[in-house]
């Protein structure tokens, strides 16, 4: 991180050791600059993600949208129901999410583009901190109570073309977005003392740079691999820079077999470099997923697992591991697409299990 400066009370809150965490999204997103998002599309998320790297309507990877022969738009929105065990205090939560929305469609002499937004770090949290502090020579107990909604969103601009056995893409990211952050701090004694709000509105930019290859080797085998460089988060108050973080280098690869019409197992790998994000308490990432798809394409079974690392925590990096299930259904000769996942999650470190159940809905038109 190039730099730094406190924000008053909100910084203060931030360092502190949260008690227990209630509505909105993941204790985890409070370390650090948050949780990343996953670039899938609800069918890919229902493989674990392992087919994402070769699905044109995941985020994750450009080569795949060679494949799109005609106007294409394809959104997904996540319910999550959650809870919380922090060393025994334990609370439950919903959430809802539109993570993803992509229009793609051919251009000309083979290239086919693709844009949209996708979610690239969430910050939307709540925690409540009882403490202890000394007030003109006493012990005063106090209760801070920190929130934040909003985070870091991807807006994603896509080229690709095919060459051969070679589906080849490249991608421009521009990040933007925002979270509103509260932090008020209220005393036991409200007699003596009476309660402090601070507010502000923390504004994030930043850009990235993609590029992927996709390479059929036989017409039931496919390999592919991604990279991505974005360069720094700038984060701002009002006018006023309070932090500039390196955001980390992505690499990845993946590979798919398809040994009948109705039978296709794919496995993929992403490493990230988050470790230069943060002066301390920020790991570099490794995920792993596996999944099939089983059936015909107008209703078909999917299901998957995906494991690894979580970038920020105390100590060690925190784990995360989930399985998924879901299927599909096709409308009116292809035109429209309906898909439905459901996740069971597990996340771990630092003292916290995080375990629950995502419903993701995905919905995709070609007109």
């Amino acid at each position: 991180m190039r730099g730094h400066r406190s924000c008053g009370l909100v910084v203060a809150l931030l360092a502190g050791v949260f008690v227990r965490a209630s509505a909105q999204d993941s204790p985890f997103n409070v370390r650090g600059l948050g949780m990343p998002g996953r670039f899938e599309s609800v069918r890919s998320r229902a493989t674990g993600g392992a087919f994402a790297g070769f699905d044109q309507l995941s985020a994750l990877s450009e080569a795949p949208v060679v494949d799109v022969t005609r106007l294409t738009a394809t959104a997904m929105g996540a319910a999550s129901y959650l809870t919380d065990d922090l060393n025994g205090v334990r609370g439950s939560r919903r959430t809802g999410r539109f993570p993803l929305f992509q229009v793609s469609g051919p251009l000309w002499h083979g290239v086919v583009l693709a844009g949209g937004f996708a979610t690239y770090l969430d910050r939307s949290y709540r925690v409540v901190i009882e403490d202890t502090i000394t007030l003109n020579g006493s012990g005063q107990a106090v209760t801070d109570n920190l929130s934040s909604d909003g985070g870091v969103t991807d807006i994603r601009f896509v080229a690709a073309k095919r060459v051969g056995r070679v589906a080849l893409g490249v991608g421009f990211h521009l990040l933007t977005g925002s979270a509103r952050v509260v932090a008020q701090r209220s005393f036991t004694d409200t007699s003596t003392y009476g309660s402090v709000t601070q507010t502000d509105e923390i504004a994030f930019t930043g850009m990235g740079y993609s590029a992927s290859a996709l390479v059929t080797v036989t017409p039931g085998l496919a390999v592919m691999g991604f990279w991505r460089s974005d360069t720094r988060l700038t984060s701002r108050v009002r006018t006023a820079t309070v932090a500039v973080n390196d955001l980390p280098v992505t690499i990845g690869g993946g590979v798919r077999w398809q040994p009948a019409p109705e039978a296709a197992f794919a496995a993929a790998v992403t490493r990230r470099s988050w470790a230069s994000a943060a002066d301390s308490g920020a790991f570099n990432t490794t995920s792993w997923s596996a999944g099939a798809q089983l059936g015909s394409g107008r209703r078909p079974f999917r299901f998957g697992v995906r494991g690894g690392d979580l970038p920020f925590g105390p100590g060690r990096a925190p784990r995360e591991f989930a399985i998924a299930a879901g299927t599909g259904l096709t409308l009116a000769d292809g035109r429209g697409v309906i898909d439905l996942t459901v996740e069971r999650l597990r996340r771990t470190g630092g003292g916290l299990t995080e375990t629950g159940w995502s419903v993701l809905v995905g919905l995709t038109v070609r007109p």
